[in-house]
């Protein structure tokens, strides 16, 4: 199971497949992809229980499935990042998976990561800027807008964060993942989450910003499933991105910017911050913020609490996400 989502090599990824499944799951997840009626002809056995059987893997986070013409398709989560994401929100989920989830992401993750670098042609994600941090709102795009992409979907659901859920490294708020769309569709079948109005998603966002969290999402224009809001302490990717420089993360197209004479040097930014893109600079007798544009995410954490007004969002790059 390990190798077939590229975790070959891996000690501690056989143990948590083994948590949630059990050697006649496996055989099964083996065979796929595929339908009942197909797993039947090759496996034998009835086709109710292999379905039945089937649907407990779905529901623990094992297994996908889409509706195809001869009948529901399954397969098997296709990656280490599936695997994650799917299992940890497995109602069933006990402590003792929390923990072994945890001891991967200390112990294997981090060397991981170096092949996941080198093996994508992008980073998976991108940081979505803080709206009311941009002044000029014709500079953003619908993909740099958490609340269009909140207002242009069919549905919404919230779930826990996996990362703080497993991690618990910090006081962050945990219940504040939001799936959209046909990842919505999935969480509410599954059972792993719960369906919200629009209006309930964005007052998640905005409590999310307050408390200090970075929007992320797909890095594709044309595709969104979700917007996870992310601190430097727990999530699976910034820690790497901001301790060791791995691209694991794309920045939004914006940057901070401070106006000199406004900043009254108060330093609220600089505990803002997760990426240490900010320091304090002596200028005149005054104490000023200065961005470190090398660092800068364009998340606008910092400008959201500038009481002086003093720090904005400005473009600083061109459009780069477009439909994959």
């Amino acid at each position: 199971m390990a190798e077939k989502i590229l975790c070959k090599g891996s000690k501690l990824v056989p143990e948590l497949f083994a948590m949630v499944a059990d050697e006649e799951e496996a055989a099964l997840l083996a065979e796929l992809p595929g339908t009942a009626a197909g797993l039947k002809a090759r496996l034998g056995g009835e086709e109710k229980e292999i379905e039945s059987r089937l649907e407990r893997l779905f529901k623990k986070g094992l297994v996908f499935k889409s509706k195809k013409p001869d009948g529901t398709k399954y397969r098997m989560c296709r990656d280490l990042g599936q695997f994650h994401d799917a299992s940890i929100l497995w109602p069933s989920a006990t402590q003792e998976f929390y923990d072994l989830w945890q001891r991967y992401m200390e112990e294997e993750w981090p060397a991981y990561t170096v092949f996941v670098e080198k093996f994508l042609p992008k980073p998976f994600t991108r940081v979505v800027p803080i709206e009311k941090t941009v002044p000029a709102r014709n500079q953003v795009l619908s993909s740099d807008s958490v609340h269009e992409i909140i207002d242009k979907t069919s549905r919404v659901a919230v779930t826990k964060c996996t990362c703080r859920l497993i991690a618990h490294k910090c006081d962050k708020p945990v219940e504040v993942c939001l799936q959209v769309g046909k990842a919505a569709d999935y969480t509410i079948e599954r059972g792993t989450g719960r369906e919200i109005g629009k209006d309930e998603a964005k007052k998640i966002l905005r409590a999310a910003e307050e408390a200090g969290l970075i929007h992320v999402t797909m890095n594709k224009a044309s595709e969104f499933t979700y917007i996870c809001n992310c601190c430097g302490d727990c999530c699976i990717f910034l820690p790497l991105l901001i301790k060791e420089g791995r691209k694991l993360c794309d920045p939004s197209r914006f940057q901070a910017r401070v106006i000199a004479q406004d900043c009254n040097g108060c330093e609220i930014c600089l505990e803002r911050c997760w990426f240490k893109a900010i320091a304090m600079r002596k200028e005149e007798g005054k104490a000023l913020a200065v961005i470190n544009e090398a660092k800068c995410m364009g998340c606008g954490l910092c400008a959201l609490k500038c009481p002086t007004e003093a720090i904005s969002l400005v473009q600083v790059r061109e459009k780069e996400f477009v439909p994959a």
